[in-house]
């Protein structure tokens, strides 16, 4: 089959491939110069010739420009995201569609849908992150536009575009301010962060109130809104951790002034400090209010949950999606219980017995802590026995890790206690030979070696 005129469609054998070509007189142009190119203007200015071909799956439709631009931009979003030319590619050719429609004018009887608008606005925002400092705003704003532009055809309850507004708006936080930051930074420099989280949150929110009203949980499916709470809850970690690794360098920075100055005598520094001391950043820096509210780590737990719900209420959801969603859920239970188990433990072993008598309040402080910790090990465990996969160990790792533990919380040499930590032996056993010993360690200090 001939190359279609000004598409990206190409057919050899079963295999399709994109060729997405940088030329100046071509109407997919492989260089998106600049936001705002969009309808009707060239895409690019540079007339070198830059190739990119791409592999679809057999699937696409190489005579329908929706099927290929889907396929394109799955292939963006399941590949490494390190390639600029394919963004370029995706936009380009969104602007060729959207020119090209008979409503517009041209020749193509193409229908457009929230899908078009969806990738149109998220490739946009995805290149702003290949874009200069000073343009990273133009190129997230054009982005929103595309998404209202859907909104204003299809309605502003529709839940792709909602998803597809959510996307952006987090990675506007991430791009726009946090990326921004120094350990210095001032709230009054960066006026709109939380107003910037709150609109995140109140469009995800409105997403999927509207997914349950129109009773519609087809999108729970699919990876890419999943990923979008996988972002939050990576950019909370950022946040949480912010400014510590500037820390760990003064610190690197100290240990190499220690080996040049090696049997030498010395003062102790301030930089020694941030060796043993946790690094905080001060109350007037711009994330020290998000850092210290726990309602977006709630935020982020509710809204997990309610996708687990949502998604298993389809049950063409992939296992795989299924897996990754019990595996956040699980792991984010251990750590909200690392807290509780500090506690009881430092309690539990502490050799100073005078110290528990005479602190009763110390005493029933720490059996709430690890009747707490208790409660939630068990809902770890649970969503991790969700995730097991026959075919890697790390899953059958992970839930005999969280079933000592939380049989360490458990009553000594009781009946539940044995039991979690003979299944979590079982699943040690078990990993440990697939993987050809790797787990011996673990093994060793769970069972009681003769």
């Amino acid at each position: 089959m001939s190359k279609r005129k000004l598409g990206l469609g190409k057919v050899r054998a079963k295999k399709q491939k994109l060729d997405l070509e940088e030329k100046k007189d071509n109407g997919a142009t492989g260089n998106a110069e600049k936001p705002g190119d969009g309808e009707g203007g060239e895409g690019g200015s540079n007339t070198n010739e830059e190739l990119l071909t791409v592999e679809l799956a057999n699937e696409v439709n190489p005579d329908d420009p929706l099927s290929q631009l889907c396929g394109l931009w799955k292939t963006w979003k399941d590949g490494e995201r390190n390639n600029e030319l394919i963004l370029n590619g995706i936009i380009n050719e969104c602007d060729r569609i959207l020119r090209n429609t008979v409503e517009n004018g041209g020749t193509e009887a193409v229908t457009l849908n929230d899908h078009f608008y969806s990738i149109y606005g998220q490739a946009m925002c995805d290149l702003s992150k290949f874009k200069p400092d000073v343009e990273v705003k133009a190129w997230i704003d054009n982005s929103l536009e595309r998404i209202d532009e859907g909104c204003d055809r299809y309605g502003a309850d529709n839940i792709r575009l909602m998803f597809a507004r959510s996307y952006i708006l987090l990675n506007r936080i991430a791009i726009q301010y946090i990326a921004q930051m120094n350990v210095d930074s001032k709230k009054e420099e960066f006026p709109g962060l939380k107003k910037a989280f709150d609109e995140f949150i109140d469009t995800w929110n409105a997403a999927v109130a509207e997914s349950e009203k129109q009773k519609d949980s087809s999108l729970f499916r699919e990876a890419w809104v999943l990923e979008i709470l996988n972002i939050f809850d990576d950019l909370l970690d950022i946040v949480d951790k912010f400014g510590t690794q500037m820390s760990e360098v003064v610190d690197s920075d100290s240990d190499s002034d220690d080996d040049d100055d090696a049997g030498e005598a010395r003062e102790p520094a301030a930089a020694d400090a941030l060796h043993t001391a946790e690094f905080e950043i001060s109350e007037d820096h711009p994330l020290h209010a998000i850092q210290n509210d726990d309602a977006y780590n709630v935020f982020w737990r509710d809204s997990m949950l309610k996708f687990r719900d949502l998604m298993d209420a389809d049950a063409d959801a992939d296992a795989k999606l299924r897996r990754s969603v019990h595996d956040k859920l699980g792991q984010s239970f251990l750590m909200q219980a690392e807290e509780p188990i500090a506690f009881y433990n430092s309690f539990q072993y502490d050799t100073d017995d005078t110290a528990h008598d005479a602190d009763d309040a110390t005493a029933h402080a720490a059996a709430a802590a690890r009747a707490a910790a208790e409660d939630l090990v068990s809902h770890a465990v649970h969503h991790l026995r969700q995730t097991h996969d026959d075919h890697d160990p790390k899953t059958w790792v992970n839930l005999a890790e969280a079933l000592i533990t939380y049989g360490n919380l458990l009553d000594l040499d009781g009946p539940d206690q044995n039991a979690a930590y003979a299944e979590a032996e079982r699943l040690l056993r078990r990993a440990n030979n697939a993987c050809h010993g790797r787990y011996q360690d673990i093994l060793d200090s769970l069972v009681p070696q003769p």
